[in-house]
């Protein structure tokens, strides 16, 4: 399992420093178009996720992590060779769909495979996994660029994935012979109604916790992804392969929290809430002082904070759905989960790109940090409205 989110998320990882700086120098695209493109892939994650949630389970989600890596390995390959905007969309949804299908069915797996005493802890390292391997996919990038160029790096992205068909089809064969024990982890609710279950998530206060911090987040991050490597290059005016650097700074403290983070969890000082709303708080700080950074240095030290945001809100979030959504609903809640952060991710470059036409780089990080201030504020009052049901329902 931590082969197989390593490999989808190095290959990732290896594309997201270059993206931008290829459509606008390489591709020649405008800023809109580059901001379409960006998002198209996280929109297509998207509704796919929401696919896997209604229609996925056993034998099928395991399965489509072999078919998914095959597609997500040849969709970086095309990148190169084509300059056409409508061509670029296309190959962008494609991959889209096979990353969610790699990171929702990873994800589900990861949790009904580690016993529920160890749950945080599995979580935790299969989470730092995912950590190494958003910190390799820059490293591959600053060490291609100076050698191959922009263009040809992406090739890497589709070589890194090939560990991952291995890695998903070894599991294939193991987690194959106990499907059927598997299964039966939803015996209990297993004709459960769509709307029922959908209900059910929707209604918890941890999941709505969970999604609100990872949304607000990942919407912050999606305004970084599509116009930070821009900014770095033309308002610092730092080189391509500095680029790559500034986010491998990013993943190394995202890294570094994770692997810390299912300490951090079971502590009993701070509840896995508090957590998300403090990492949301300090998501928003960050980004605006990142809009205020009057150079490389400091803006190298606010994105590398906001990795180590990154590194925290994700996997708490994970835990929150692990520990308070009943196993027969994990695929759907899982799926919703990520879907939440493919969204953000994905209109992020829509709603900003008119802000970066008009005011600048800058300014789209100012208003990415100001939505995840506002997410801030309701994050406390489902806080503080859960608090009060738990003391009047220990007073009854």
């Amino acid at each position: 399992m931590c082969l197989v989110g390593f490999s989808y998320i190095a290959s990732s990882s290896v594309i997201a420093p270059i993206l931008s700086i290829y459509l606008k120098d390489n591709a020649n695209l405008p800023i809109e178009m580059i901001g379409l493109i960006t998002a198209t892939f996280f929109i297509a994650s998207a509704s796919a996720k929401l696919v896997l949630g209604v229609f996925a389970g056993g034998k099928k989600t395991i399965a489509s992590l072999v078919s998914a890596f095959v597609v997500y390995a040849i969709c970086p390959m095309l990148y190169p060779l084509t300059g056409s905007a409508t061509v670029l969309l296309v190959v962008r949804a494609a991959q889209g769909f096979a990353y969610s299908f790699i990171g929702t069915a990873a994800l589900v797996l990861a949790g009904l495979t580690v016993s529920t005493v160890e749950r945080d802890k599995g979580l935790g390292t299969y989470t730092a996994f995912l950590s190494l391997g958003f910190l390799a996919g820059p490293a591959i990038t600053a060490f291609s660029i100076p050698l191959f160029g922009v263009a040809d790096t992406f090739y890497f992205a589709g070589i890194v994935s090939f560990i991952g068909i291995l890695a998903s089809s070894f599991l294939y064969r193991k987690l194959s012979a106990i499907e059927k024990d598997w299964q039966i982890v939803s015996v209990t609710l297993d004709r459960e109604g769509f709307v029922s279950k959908a209900s059910a998530i929707l209604r918890n206060r941890m999941f709505a916790v969970g999604v609100t911090g990872n949304f607000a987040f990942f919407l912050l991050f999606g305004a970084l992804l599509a116009y930070s490597p821009l900014h770095i290059k033309e308002n610092l005016h730092l080189g391509n392969e500095l680029v790559s650097v500034f986010f491998i700074l990013y993943y190394v403290a995202s890294t570094v929290t994770r692997f810390a983070v299912g300490r951090v969890a079971a502590s009993t000082r701070v509840g896995k809430q508090d957590l998300v709303t403090l990492s949301t708080a300090l998501a928003a700080v960050f980004s605006f002082s990142l809009a205020l950074a009057p150079n490389g240095v400091a803006f190298a030290f606010f994105f590398a904070l906001i990795g180590a945001v990154q590194g925290l809100i994700f996997p708490v979030g994970s835990m929150l759905i692990a520990e308070h959504i009943h196993p027969s609903r994990s695929v759907l809640a899982n799926s919703l989960y990520i879907m939440g952060i493919d969204v953000g991710q994905g209109i992020a470059p829509l709603i900003t790109a008119s802000i970066v036409v008009q005011y600048g780089f800058a300014h789209a990080f100012t208003a990415s940090a100001a939505i995840a201030a506002a997410a801030t504020l309701l994050l406390t009052m489902l806080n503080i409205s859960g608090k009060r049901k738990s003391r009047r329902a220990s007073d009854r």
